[in-house]
């Protein structure tokens, strides 16, 4: 049983991370050595032939080859700065609408009578705007014009916490 162990591992060798045979000690100490035989396989495309490339369009290659990379690469760049421009004011869009909402509400008699009368509802409405900040304080400031969009908005939605806390209780 033990030979056909051996028998089987001498018939696959085994193999580094590296791709390289590697040799147990059973295997060199009986000075068995594994049959390699390294073969190459030249790759060639149709632009990568040198027999059929001219000696301008080889200079040519080698100049472009990195510039159409950092062209590819810069304008991968660009596509997703955009993206996450269009993400982020949407983001900030929908909370402005929130925010907008809660002014409509505050500027209409009742919303600000009911926050007289109720410290709940104060309550809730001053909650309501403290997690559109919160909101609002997630969302990363990609480009200028977003920063810019972020701050009107956590303006107003800092002047309604405090026309919300302005509104007297009546006693």
């Amino acid at each position: 049983m033990e030979n056909l162990f051996n028998l089987s591992q001498q018939a696959r060798p085994r193999y580094s991370s590296r791709g390289k045979p590697v040799q147990s000690v059973h295997q060199k100490s009986a000075g068995i050595k594994p049959a390699t035989k390294v073969v190459q396989i030249p790759v060639h495309s149709v632009s990568s032939d040198p027999d059929r490339a001219s000696p301008t369009q080889k200079s040519d290659e080698v100049a472009q080859a990195p510039d159409r990379r950092s062209a590819s690469a810069l304008r991968i760049q660009k596509v997703f700065r955009g993206y996450m421009v269009r993400k982020n004011v949407k983001r900030i869009m929908s909370i402005r609408k929130e925010v907008d909402e809660i002014e409509r509400k505050l500027l209409c008699g009742e919303t600000a009578e009911l926050i007289r009368r109720d410290e709940r509802e104060r309550l809730r409405v001053n909650e309501t705007l403290m997690s559109l900040l919160f909101k609002l304080d997630s969302i990363r400031g990609v480009d200028s014009g977003v920063r810019e969009c972020r701050k009107g908005v956590i303006k107003k939605a800092i002047s309604l916490q405090e026309k919300v806390d302005s509104i007297v209780p009546r006693s």
